[in-house]
């Protein structure tokens, strides 16, 4: 059965679903008129292959044909420039050539030298008028033979010593004296017309033409055409460097200057790397297929015109009870989710509608529970809540991402400079990648089971090295100014986190002024109940903190921004990161130039001065033996390929077991463990090697410990921590810092 209640919706939806389903028809019937279409092109294939192979035998041939006159014509300039004497009268010069001339093949039409002048010194053949007649100086020939100092094969030119002028191919070879200097040329030239080449395209099909083409396209021969052609550029010319491509013997081309297609053949020469194109005209080949190849196609149409009209008929045979199910889904989108589909039929299209009722009973079962599990939420605390959900993803996340940086970093190595675009799309990757670990990174600072970094820092020089980063993102409209007391010491904390906590205050002030205006970092020591704590004030010249949001404000996902132009995880995160460090953050609702947020930290131990930089360059190993554990494949495979190749041995197991029995049987200087495994974790495996070996260098990774026992151990144990998304920097560094300390305690 169907439901009737499709309205106006339902006549546009029919017109849709028809269409989708009558294609099928068409496409069969496109499938037999493609049957004609093969069974004609089968009788055109083998005649055009023969054709083809003809063309490319002729191809061919005039390669090895041209090939061979060129060799001939270098011995003969060689022979001539044995024979003759740039220094002695040209008359006896004259007697040399002309005794040489006579002994050569007839295809040859002059043997000459001349001087580096172009002045003729020596001729087989003089022309008539004599000898100061010719002067080959403006041949581009001689020049470029001067030029290059060797044996030199010319485009076509009309020769000055015969009486027809008729097209030449010349060829010129430099005579050197003893110190290396050209002092005279030897020339020669052959008729193009007594070439074998010419000659055996001649005896082609009517229509046929031989093409020969030098490596900048430049038409050398062309048996059509001849005199609008040789010394020009050929049109359409494929310049791209490299082996010349072979067309096929199936491959018709079409000529843009006699319209008329043709089979090709390609070959190209090995001593001056011409390109030959021989083409056979195709008109003759296809005139009796194209007749059969109409009657098949009409015979084809016929069967399809058939096929589509019975398409048709089927197509509203079904489009009724399809269209329905469209309704109906449209109207569940619109927020009708009582709407179900009412066909009962027992065909496929009854159990697409059953399928969509199931689908349909879901979706509302998992809104009941959607709204259960959210006013649950609204009742728990919900930073731990927030928390809890981080933990339990944050670890396989943290270990795709330091694949993907990994992996990234070990391409770019590989990259070849100048490949600009892939090393643009490889830096955006990892770029992508760091932001996406510093978004997971400060989610977790919701977790207390979290490592956090806690080091002693100078507040006031932290801030300094943010300036220009806070003025970048208040932009060119917002003034930064820095009121950093004198005497105000450190505080204890993550540096990432409280640069972080800037970051986030800077984007709300600038999100809330519009216009110009003014941010303002503040920072003071105050001393209460005996206790010294550090006070950093942010300050904005925005329209402030209404007084119904303060109370929300430290919430997650809580925020008075535009959709997608934020996510309410700001000013959380710097709540949760400075309550973790003993501190507290506040709005203080007394200012009444803008919002003003007080951050209060305990003071930190004196901070010693930094040491100095020695060298930019991460440091490498020195062959030692690593044993790398680690249950995820794909970071330790990153990251032994990083290890390696900064200059250690790598053992990689995936099990604390398999580690536990190569220790028994290898020495290694260090052991790098994953905190979460299966079975044994990091930390109990660090214990039993301790048990079993006595102390040895230990560097724990983990993109998240996510229990608390594990934490504690870890932090008892005193073993060096590195948290996942690593990259090749501090991965080494790390590594290197760990075996620099055991050496430092073995000392």
């Amino acid at each position: 059965m169907v439901n009737d209640s499709t309205g106006p919706k339902r006549a546009r939806k029919v017109t849709g679903v028809a269409t989708r389903l009558r294609r099928v028809a068409i496409l069969v019937a496109v499938a037999f008129l493609g049957l004609a279409f093969v069974r004609a092109r089968e009788r055109q294939l083998a005649e055009q292959e023969r054709l083809g192979e003809r063309a490319q035998d002729n191809a061919a041939a005039a390669a090895r044909a041209l090939d061979a006159a060129v060799l001939q014509a270098q011995i003969l300039l060689q022979a001539a420039a044995d024979g003759i004497d740039p220094l002695a009268p040209p008359e006896r010069n004259d007697a040399a050539l002309a005794s040489l001339f006579n002994r050569i093949p007839s295809v040859f039409s002059n043997i000459s030298a001349v001087d580096t002048l172009g002045r003729n010194i020596g001729s087989a053949r003089l022309p008539v008028g004599g000898r100061t007649r010719v002067n080959v100086a403006d041949r581009e020939y001689f020049q470029r033979a001067l030029h290059d100092q060797r044996f030199t094969v010319g485009i076509p030119v009309r020769g000055r010593t015969l009486a027809d002028s008729a097209w030449v191919l010349p060829f010129m070879l430099p005579i050197k004296d003893a110190s290396g200097r050209v002092v005279a040329l030897t020339g020669a030239s052959i008729r193009v017309d007594s070439l074998d080449a010419v000659r055996s395209a001649r005896q082609l099909p009517a229509g046929s033409v031989l093409t020969v083409i030098d490596s900048s396209g430049t038409v050398v021969i062309r048996t059509l055409d001849t005199d609008r052609w040789i010394g020009r550029p050929f049109p359409n010319y494929p310049r791209q460097a490299g082996q010349l491509q072979r067309v096929g013997n199936d491959t018709t081309v079409p000529s843009e200057i006699d319209y008329t297609d043709r089979l090709f053949g390609t070959e190209q020469t090995i001593r001056v790397g011409w390109r030959i194109f021989v083409g056979i005209p195709v008109d003759v080949v296809f005139a009796p297929s194209r007749a059969q190849f109409a009657q098949d196609l009409f015979i084809g149409l016929l069967i399809g015109v058939g096929i589509v009209f019975i398409g048709y008929w089927l197509t509203e045979r079904f489009v009724a009870p399809i269209a329905s199910l469209t309704v109906d889904a449209q109207e569940i989108s619109a927020g009708d989710m009582t709407r179900r589909s009412l066909i009962t039929t027992e065909d496929e299209v009854g159990a697409l509608a059953r399928a969509f009722n199931h689908m349909a009973d879901a979706i509302v079962e998992r809104n009941a529970q959607l709204a259960e599990s959210q006013a649950q939420l609204q009742q728990a605390q919900k930073l731990e809540a927030l928390g809890a959900f981080a933990g339990g993803i944050a670890h396989d996340f943290n270990n795709y991402l330091s694949s993907i940086i990994g992996h990234g970093e070990l391409a770019l190595e590989q990259l070849d400079p100048g490949d600009r675009s892939a090393r643009l799309e490889l830096e955006s990757m990892i770029s992508a990648a760091n932001r996406a670990a510093e978004l997971t990174r400060q989610i977790l600072v919701f977790s207390r089971r979290q490592v956090v970094t806690s080091t002693d820092f100078d507040v006031n020089t932290a801030l300094r090295g943010m300036q220009r980063l806070l003025s970048r993102l208040l932009g060119e409209h917002i003034v930064l100014r820095l009121d950093l007391a004198s005497d105000l010491g450190s505080a204890r904390m993550d540096v990432g986190q409280f640069e972080q906590i800037l970051v986030n205050l800077a984007v709300n002030a600038r999100d809330a002024i519009a216009g110009d205006g003014l941010f303002v970092v503040r920072t003071s020591r105050r001393v209460q109940d005996g206790r010294a704590f550090l006070c950093i004030e942010a300050e904005d010249s925005g329209p402030g903190v209404p007084p119904d949001v303060v109370e929300h404000i430290f919430e997650p996902f809580f925020t008075t921004k535009e959709r997608l132009h934020g996510t309410g995880l700001g000013l959380s995160i710097a709540y949760s990161i400075i309550e973790s460090a003993g501190g507290h953050i506040s709005v203080d609702m007394s200012y009444a130039g803008g919002a003003r947020f007080v951050i209060t930290l305990p003071e930190g131990a004196p901070v010693p001065p930094p040491p100095p930089v020695l060298s930019d360059e991460v440091p490498t190993g020195r062959q030692e033996r690593v044993l790398l554990v680690d249950d995820d494949a794909g970071v330790s495979l990153v990251a032994e390929r990083l290890l390696r190749r900064g200059g250690y041995q790598v053992e990689c197991v995936p099990a604390a077991e398999q580690a536990l029995f190569l220790l028994e049987r290898n020495s290694f200087d260090l052991l790098i463990t994953d905190v979460v495994m299966p079975g044994m974790s990091g930390p109990q495996l660090a214990r039993e090697v301790v048990r079993r070996h006595g102390p040895m260098p230990i560097l724990f990774i983990s993109g998240y410990p996510d229990d608390d026992v594990l934490t504690e151990e870890m932090t008892a144990s005193h073993a060096r921590f590195l948290a996942k998304p690593f990259t090749r920097a501090t991965l080494l560094c790390a590594v290197r810092d760990v075996l620099d300390r055991a050496v430092t305690r073995a000392i």
